[in-house]
This record gives structure tokens, sequence and C-alpha cells, in this order.
């Protein structure tokens, strides 16, 4: 089988600087001939110019992408209808990679045609030491969904329910798109669904097979903000609303139903948001969980309330193809 072109997708916005450092590490991998496409959110004049610049010496130039229509979704489409490759690779602005990152793809998936879709091991790169607590919370975990972390194998694996972060995958195009593309994310502070996790779900509903590449091996920078005890709670927050987007996305209830949902969540949970509120900042491990916990729950209860109240919103959650 002939070596399929890839093309690599980086969304971006706001974040000129790691963008940049992501090119520039794209210019070591070892695969000859690949597409970049450069997908500005924010749509920032400074952005084109800055690759553009950045194209003027590069070994392996990127295709700048404008999207308007905010949203991660919006720009992951964005580069899935700009992309000439049968192979996308799906990355962030806030890595770099393996010089044998897109090589170990491209020989994976002509090596397993049956192969859907892939991910690889993401690495952190701590930008400064990260707290003890931070590292206590981790343990030995070989998957932190919250920093986006993973490398649960040393081996190649294909499997009905493998899975990748959005940081480091890889999927056939036309798989892509006949699933629908990827489900929404936010739209600015709204957080609506559940991203690369639903498309993750959708291909497992399909049976179609996802492979785990040890050898695609990408770094998730983590800087100081993100090594607190505030961003732990708004990551879990936009969980709660991403587990309740999966939950009720086929199954939308009656109002009446919302609304005596609503009322169980804050009946229940009421005296654990008050404590978490009384615990906000304490790092230790009973806190934090306390407020992750709260943090997660409260956002699940606005989220019912944003259903009973909008009609728009409840479209929003029932919309089956966001790519087309």
């Amino acid at each position: 089988m002939h070596l399929q072109r890839l093309t690599v997708i980086i969304p971006s916005y706001n974040r000129s600087s790691t963008l940049l450092q992501a090119l520039g590490s794209l210019q070591a991998q070892t695969l000859p001939e690949f597409e970049t496409l450069v997908v500005d959110n924010a749509t920032d004049p400074k952005v084109e110019r800055q690759v553009k610049g950045f194209n003027r010496t590069a070994r392996c130039p990127a295709r700048y992408v404008p999207e308007p229509q905010l949203g991660l979704h919006n720009a992951r489409h964005a580069g899935t209808r700009a992309a000439t490759g049968e192979i996308l690779v799906f990355t962030d602005d806030d890595a770099t990679f393996d010089p044998e990152w897109l090589q170990a793809y491209a020989t994976a998936f002509v090596a397993h045609p049956e192969m859907v879709a892939a991910g690889g091991p993401v690495r952190p790169v701590w930008e400064c030491s990260p707290p003890q607590w931070l590292l206590d919370y981790m343990g030995s975990s070989n998957c932190f969904p919250i920093l986006s972390l993973m490398e649960p194998y040393q081996e190649f694996r294909l499997e009905p329910k493998g899975y990748f972060f959005g940081v480091n995958m890889a999927i056939r195009r036309d798989a892509l798109i006949a699933v629908g593309g990827f489900n929404p994310e936010s739209f600015g502070d709204i957080w609506i669904g559940d991203g690369e996790s639903g498309l993750n779900w959708k291909l497992w509903e399909r049976k179609m097979l996802v492979g785990y590449v040890p050898e695609a091996l990408t770094y998730h920078h983590i800087p100081p903000s993100r090594m607190t005890v505030e961003y732990f709670c708004r990551r879990m927050a936009n969980q709660g609303a991403a587990d309740a987007y999966t939950e009720l996305h086929h199954r939308m209830p009656s109002r009446y139903q919302m609304f005596r949902t609503l009322r169980w969540l804050v009946r229940t949970r009421c005296s654990m948001w008050l404590c978490a509120w009384k615990l906000r900042g304490r790092s230790d491990s009973k806190s934090l969980q306390i407020q992750m916990n709260s943090a997660k729950t409260q956002a699940e209860a606005k989220y019912m309330l944003r259903l009973f109240l909008s009609n728009h919103f409840r479209q929003l959650v029932m919309k089956e193809n966001w790519l087309s």
C-alpha cells in the first residue's frame, strides 16, 4: 500500500509565541514530505504575518487558514476542509514533537489499513518546577487528562476502544467526515460539548479500530498558569459540562425532567459546594478533590439550567453534524 499524504492541523488562538515554537519543532521531522496548516481562530493579522515570516526560512512551510467562527471544533473543521492529506494529524499550538512523530503515524497507517484513527504518547514539558501537590496528585498515573498527558502502553495497540487526546491524534480524513467531525467544545466562555472525547465515542459506536502508536511522541508544554488549584477546578468544570453533553446529546429530557434534575443537584450537592468555597485554594489531596468535585457538579447544574432556559442551547446540544 502506498504511503499516504499527511496533513498536520494546528488550531491556534492568541498564542503566537508557542505557535512558532510548534512550527519550529516540525522542521526536524524525518518524514520527508507533509502539509502543515495553521488555523487561526482569532483571525489576527499579526499571526498571519508571523507565519509568512516563518515560512521564508522554513524547510517545511505552513499554510495560514483563518477561521473567524470561535470554537476549537470550528478551527479543526476548517483545517479538515482545507487539507489535501488523506491522514489528518491534529495537535495544539503549545506542543512540540519527537522527530519521528509523523513518520511513526505514516508507517502505522500503511501497516494497518484497518486502523481508522490513532493516538500517541504525550509527555509534559514543565515550564517551571511543578508544585509537590500536583506531582502527588498525578502519582504514577499513565493517563492524566487534566493536563492532556498519556503514555498507557510501551507497544503498539489496535483496539475497538482505543483512545487519543486532541494534542496528539491522527485520523483518516474520510472517516472523520463520515462520522460528522468533532463534537463542539466551547464557544468563548460557554462550554457546550465533549470535543475529541465525543469523536472517540463516535468511532467506538461504529466499531472502528483506533490505534496507539508509541513512537508518535508529542510533548505538551505546561506553563505555571496550569499548575494551580484554580486551573484544575476550571478543567473539572469543563469536564462536568462535557459529561452532561455526552449524557444528554441523544436523550434530551423534557423541561420538567430538567427541573427535577436541577433541583436534585442543588439539594444533594449544596453542602459540598459550601465546603469547597471554604477550602478554596487549598492543595492538600482531600481539599483539592472536594474543590474539583464541586466545580464539576456546579457546572453540571449550570448546564442543566441553561438547557432549561434556552431553546437555542437545546438545539445546539442536539445538533448531530458540526462538520457539514
